[in-house]
């Protein structure tokens, strides 16, 4: 991988993009799940912070204070079965990640520090008074940039990246369905209508619906893989399962945070 460039505009812009390409750009999946945590904890004050600084931003309830020396993986009551049994392997991905650095296991949240900062993803700068600060890369880079991944974890990052691309015009579709509060069902339209929408070509507006219709919220009459441009169809949408499933990302607010609206579930 190239070098990147550390982030040194702190504008609610970037920082919403860093938040963005963290949350959608496929280190969500990254274990242990303290990683995608430090990385948007990094940008959330607006400056740039020391190490310990950052703990709290990986606090849990067994680590109420973020400690760094406290262990980066959850384990005990707080998982359920399935989590559970995902465990070992993966401990197991990410001392190959670990170990592609010449670093020992990841065991507590300083380790995952040192790799985001080996990999290059954090760069730690000194600032004028001597103290070392973290500083995303930007932009971020996709986890496949740094890590040793597997066949099968590159194809879940791939679609990933796919969903940070169209993200934004599958948005705008969303919005044809919320016209002044209210809540539709259906919308009836084409590629070519959709792209108008997107300020985009309808290559563009097929990927969006394709990204939505893979959420499994919204639904076609069409088969949108193969449909004609121009040909008319009907997209419908499931609020039921929207709600239940879906983090709403609304960008930062006046104060500076960054404003989310949670599952249901």
């Amino acid at each position: 991988m190239a070098d990147t460039a550390s982030l040194m505009d702190w504008s609610d812009e970037m920082r919403e993009e860093h938040f963005r390409r963290t949350a959608r750009g496929g280190w969500s999946r990254i274990r242990p799940m303290v990683t995608m945590m430090l990385l948007i904890g990094t940008v959330m004050e607006g400056a740039p912070f020391a190490r310990e600084e950052l703990g709290p931003f990986a606090a849990t309830k067994a680590n109420p204070a973020g400690a760094l020396t406290h262990s980066c993986w959850d384990t005990g009551d707080d998982l359920d079965e399935d989590e559970q049994a995902a465990l070992p392997g993966e401990i197991a991905d990410a001392t190959r990640y670990a170990a592609h650095y010449g670093l020992p296991p990841l065991e507590t949240i300083d380790d995952v520090i040192t790799l985001l900062v080996a990999a290059k993803v954090l760069h730690e700068i000194p600032d004028s008074s001597g103290q070392l600060r973290l500083h995303p890369a930007h932009p971020l880079p996709f986890p496949s940039d740094v890590l040793p991944l597997t066949a099968e974890e590159e194809q879940v990052q791939r679609e990933l990246r796919m969903s940070l691309i169209y993200s934004d015009d599958s948005f705008e579709i969303i919005g044809l369905f919320e016209p002044e509060g209210r809540r539709l069902e259906e919308v009836t339209t084409s590629l070519q209508r959709l792209a108008r929408v997107i300020d985009g070509d309808p290559h563009d507006a097929r990927q969006a619906v394709l990204l939505l219709l893979g959420q499994g919220d919204f639904t076609a009459t069409e088969d949108v893989t193969a449909i004609a441009t121009h040909k008319v169809f009907r997209l419908q949408c499931d609020w039921e399962k929207f709600d239940r499933s879906r983090i709403a990302i609304h960008g930062v607010n006046d104060e500076g945070q960054i404003a989310v609206t949670l599952p249901e579930d």
